[in-house]
């Protein structure tokens, strides 16, 4: 049986197609026949990349030639290929997949890696015709200038070099793919939690008739099942947003060692600064789409639209005021405090060193160590537990400390990890936190006879300007030092929320609020939508 390869007709596409035909004539020792298909994205090259265009854009006339019987397989780039498939047709195999990563590709001597961010210079022009890439760039940078940019991928490479754009970004996986040579270009792979590729990005789908076994069965012998289930979660995620290959998604997933799954996805709104972003594991590629699904699901229905909130913090622009943004509110952000760095004393950081348990009051505090660290000024003690008041600063540990046991309080707050420290057996603590902060968790460890001291590593100070009447808007305290220098009795809101039980315990007795677990707009949301 010689099996009908169907493809575009771009070096990439048959690039891809040769690679499949390679591994099914090893397989069943016959050579399989290409024919190449032109499709919609090949012949309209002149508009714009938007969802109107129909999710089969690359792909329709292909999957047509499919279901008339004119070849036996299709071989698509798989973040091209839309999650539904049509009747008739099935998704017969996901072969090994390839980088997922985006690349910036730079012409000669105009890379400025000082820059922040990006290596580009102020007002650059970066050719890139995908929604995703453009919202997510005009976010990381508002100053570049972005350009469409269509064509195969050598094209858009030559056009680079004959320097209608300063930069263009390219999926690495296609470049690695065809062995371009880039000697002349700067090229720089960009992080995934900067910039993560479209859903199952670096993948090859390979479609074909449902019922064809005999074409099914050498396929499921193609199939990798880590590529199939990492792919798999981000395509799941994809649908469950309602979206085709040209909603604004970034993801990456990867399967850990313990065999649970790890996503990492952004959500691209057409408002600047207002993504909304997942982060989080699970056990199946099915339950960690649906988790990430609710998180981002409210850049999409922005369902508080015409609701105002006022967040008091630190002068540092929290994350939440961008996802509150995302999900529709009216939001402003009150700077009442700001932190400052203090420099521990000598005995305060040896301290730290022999600690074999530090507690931290904040993510400021996890910052504040890496840095002491990183100047080698202390130490953190090999198998050191370290607890924390809450996930988000768990989260924050773990990215810092990997290998490390971090534990939250119980409760998540100082008391919670004073009573950590103790039923761990813990000889020697640390807490890290701002001057004058809650050391509840130290009286608790002392009283268990076990030495404890409190390492200052930054202040908290008042700022000089109040806040003016906030109206109808909802006030959000987002640490105990906002509630101490901007008292809630004076914004006379019927409710205020907290974020964490330790802010929460600082407006205790003052005023009626209610506390949000997580500081994200997952943990807010239900107490910002209205109440019948």
């Amino acid at each position: 049986m010689v099996i009908r390869i169907g493809t575009r007709g771009s070096d990439l596409a048959l690039w891809q197609a040769h690679h499949i035909a390679d591994a099914i004539s090893d397989l069943t020792g016959e050579t399989p026949e290409i024919r190449v298909i032109k499709t919609s994205g090949d012949r309209i090259q002149d508009v714009p990349l938007t969802a109107d265009l129909g999710r089969s854009f690359f792909t329709k006339e292909i999957e047509d030639a499919l279901l008339a019987g004119e070849v036996d397989i299709a071989v698509h780039s798989l973040k091209d290929l839309a999650v539904e498939q049509p009747e008739g047709l099935t998704l017969a195999a996901v072969t090994e997949r390839a980088s997922a990563s985006e690349r910036l590709l730079v012409r000669p001597g105009v890379a400025d890696p000082s820059q922040p961010e990006l290596p580009l210079p102020q007002g650059a022009r970066v050719g890139t015709s995908s929604p995703r890439r453009r919202r997510r760039l005009h976010e990381l940078r508002g100053d570049l200038q972005m350009q469409e940019l269509r064509g195969n991928v050598p094209t858009r490479v030559d056009k680079l070099r004959k320097g209608d754009y300063d930069a263009i970004l390219l999926a690495a996986a296609g470049l690695d793919r065809l062995g371009l040579d880039l000697s002349d270009l700067e090229c720089f792979d960009l992080p995934v939690t900067q910039l993560p590729g479209a859903p199952a990005q670096g993948a090859l789908g390979v479609q074909a008739r449902a019922g064809d076994d005999a074409v099914l069965d050498v396929m499921r012998r193609l199939e990798d099942p880590g590529a199939e289930a990492t792919s798999r979660c981000e395509r799941l995620l994809l649908r469950e947003l309602g979206g085709g290959c040209n909603l604004p998604l970034g993801t990456h997933c990867r399967r850990l060692e313990d065999g649970d799954f790890h996503l990492f996805a952004f959500l691209f709104p057409e408002a600047p600064g207002s993504s909304l972003e997942f982060d989080g594991r699970g056990d199946t590629p099915e339950s960690l789409a649906s988790q990430a699904s609710v998180r981002l699901r409210p850049a999409l229905t922005r369902p508080l639209e015409g609701r105002n909130v006022v967040l008091f913090g630190s002068d540092e622009t929290p994350r939440l005021y961008h996802e509150l943004c995302a999900a529709g509110a009216h939001a402003e952000h009150v700077a009442c405090f700001r932190a400052v760095d203090v420099e521990p004393g000598s005995d305060d950081l040896g301290w730290i060193g022999a600690s074999d348990c530090v507690m931290f009051a904040s993510r400021r505090a996890v910052d504040r160590l890496v840095a002491l660290i990183e100047s080698s000024q202390t130490a953190l003690s090999d198998g050191a537990l370290l607890l924390v008041p809450g996930a988000s600063t768990r989260k924050h540990v773990l990215r810092a400390f990997p290998g490390h046991d971090v534990e939250i309080g119980d409760p998540p707050r100082s008391e919670g990890m004073g009573r950590r420290a103790v039923a761990a057996g813990a000889t020697r603590v640390a807490l890290l936190g701002a001057v004058g902060g809650n050391t509840e968790g130290l009286r608790i460890v002392s009283d268990a006879g076990i030495p404890g001291r409190q390492v200052a590593v930054y202040e908290n100070r008042a700022r000089d300007e109040q806040p003016t009447a906030i109206g109808d808007a909802v006030p959000i305290y987002l640490a105990p030092a906002a509630v101490r220098n901007i008292p809630p009795e004076q914004l006379g809101a019927a409710r205020v929320i907290a974020i964490g039980p330790t802010t929460g315990a600082a407006l205790e007795g003052r005023v009626p609020f209610v506390v949000a677990e997580r500081p994200d707009l997952t943990g807010i949301l239900s107490l910002l939508e209205p109440t019948s």
